[in-house]
């Protein structure tokens, strides 16, 4: 699953370091188990696992389940095996899973989505692996309904960029329902919160760090980066800056009938 935006083999060293990427347990996983109710351990798939904190911080929830963990770039995955040996890590294509079908009760992707050039091909693979009566839980950020985030702001490009690269909710269950997925939901958290103009600046001189950044050209990041400045300057030294996210979570269910 090659992404176009960032070479992760090239980061993978350094990827846990960077800011925002620890892990808690995932929710949908914690009421999963009441719903499904089969009385045998989970097998838990997460699709782009990077470097397999989301599978890590899963454990407390699902301790004797089976886990796998899938994705792209073998330098994300040595880190992961570094720090559970004990699950299965592969490298592979989300659109070509190297995994048989019916094999798992719970697939999440966490914040990757935007990478997969096939992202119908990828909702087909997940669609097959799961076992009936199995979920699909996609996250993911929603550029379509958070045009304001500050990266938006000082980096018009990214939002163009990521309006493409972004399924909206809309679309992504419109996909999901065509592959087969059913009792389909779309949840929207909104977070407004005020951000500091100078640790932005700080954190996007650190463009290793962002996908968005790693995906403009070289000349749209640093007018960018230009425009933080002026506007800093052009306060007065003002450093509160009104942000905005929007966190997006999309869950499909495998009906037995599904097969």
């Amino acid at each position: 699953m090659p992404s176009s935006r960032a070479d992760y083999d090239a980061i993978a060293d350094s990827y846990d370091s960077q800011p925002y990427r620890g892990k808690s347990a995932d929710p949908e996983l914690a009421a999963f188990p009441t719903e499904h109710r089969s009385g045998k351990p989970l097998a838990l798939l997460d699709i782009a696992c990077g470097t397999g904190s989301q599978l890590i911080a899963n454990r407390p929830l699902a301790a004797e389940a089976r886990m796998v963990g899938v994705d792209g770039s073998l330098g994300m995955l040595q880190q992961a095996r570094r720090k559970a040996p004990d699950v299965y890590w592969l490298q592979g294509d989300a659109a070509a899973l190297p995994l048989g079908g019916g094999s798992f009760d719970f697939v999440s992707c966490q914040y990757a989505s935007h990478h997969f050039q096939n992202k119908a091909g990828m909702l087909r693979e997940a669609f097959r692996v799961l076992a009936a009566e199995g979920r699909l839980v996609i996250y993911n950020l929603c550029p379509h309904e958070m045009p304001e985030w500050i990266y938006y702001a000082y980096f018009p490009e990214a939002l163009d960029r990521d309006l493409v690269d972004f399924s909206s909710p809309e679309r992504m269950t419109a996909e999901m329902q065509t592959v087969g997925f059913r009792n389909l939901d779309a949840k929207r958290q909104h977070i407004r919160f005020d951000h500091d103009l100078i640790a932005f600046l700080e954190t996007a001189r650190r463009r290793e760090n962002n996908s968005q950044l790693m995906a403009l050209t070289d000349a749209a990041y640093e007018a960018g980066l230009r425009r933080i400045e002026r506007d800093f300057t052009a306060t007065g030294g003002r450093r509160i800056h009104a942000d905005h996210l929007c966190f997006l979570t999309v869950r499909g269910d495998k009906l037995a009938k599904s097969g």
